[in-house]
């Protein structure tokens, strides 16, 4: 009896694979309104692959969608990549400590997002480059990378950034103290004392955006562009 049972579940779970099924994944993005994903699931999909389909088209559809951004609320930058690097755009309106910025970014490798005193390298306190090194890590220096070549915070990990679609992340800054982590995270993979480092701790903080090397980057911050 036990032995029909099993027979009989799993000539039903074969016929729901041999079937192509249309799913509606209805999800609420981070931001905004209901947003809708379509996945198809396919004869031999298990549910690891359609959990990796749902969560594809959620990054595709619904993780950024331009139409629902507040333009009051966020800001778009476009860096160009080229021979060298591009020049820090700082966009946005500056930000008071404490804070917590949280920005999505699609680029090949090396995405490069400062915090400064004002707006020129020279006032830059915080370096951080995610995506180095091909894709291969994240660092974080304590001036404009090409000041100082000191590595005050290293995290590696291939893949933290992608050309095809965005990837979110945060920047934590509170008491002098500066963390990176991603989107629906909270733990960060870059942390860092600036205040104790540089003294005095700074409070209104300029935040700047470029690309690293070839690749351009797309940026959106989740904060009111100036």
């Amino acid at each position: 009896m036990i032995m029909l049972q099993r027979k009989a579940s799993h000539l039903v779970l074969a016929l729901l694979f041999q079937i192509w099924l249309e799913i509606a994944i209805f999800l609420l993005p981070v931001r905004g309104e209901m947003c809708s994903a379509m996945i198809t699931a396919a004869a031999g999909d298990d549910l690891t692959m359609l959990r990796n389909k749902t969560f594809a088209a959620f990054r595709k559809e619904c993780r950024l969608n331009k139409s629902q951004l507040d333009e009051s609320k966020s800001c778009s930058i476009f860096t160009e990549g080229g021979l060298h690097d591009d020049p820090y755009k700082f966009n946005i309106k500056p930000l008071n400590m404490p804070f917590r910025l949280e920005f999505e970014v699609k680029t090949e490798y090396a995405a490069g997002i400062v915090l400064a005193e004002d707006k020129t390298d020279e006032s830059i306190f915080a370096d951080i480059n995610i995506g180095g090194m091909r894709n291969q890590r994240a660092v974080m220096k304590p001036c404009f990378h090409e000041m100082c070549s000191d590595l005050i915070a290293t995290h590696l990990e291939a893949g933290l950034v992608n050309a095809n679609e965005y990837r979110p992340f945060w920047i934590d800054y509170k008491g002098g103290v500066v963390k990176v982590g991603k989107g629906g995270q909270q733990e960060a993979f870059l942390e860092w004392d600036a205040g104790t480092y540089h003294q005095p701790v700074a409070t209104q903080v300029h935040v700047g955006v470029t690309s690293r090397g070839y690749p351009h980057a797309d940026w959106v911050l989740y904060h009111a562009c100036e």
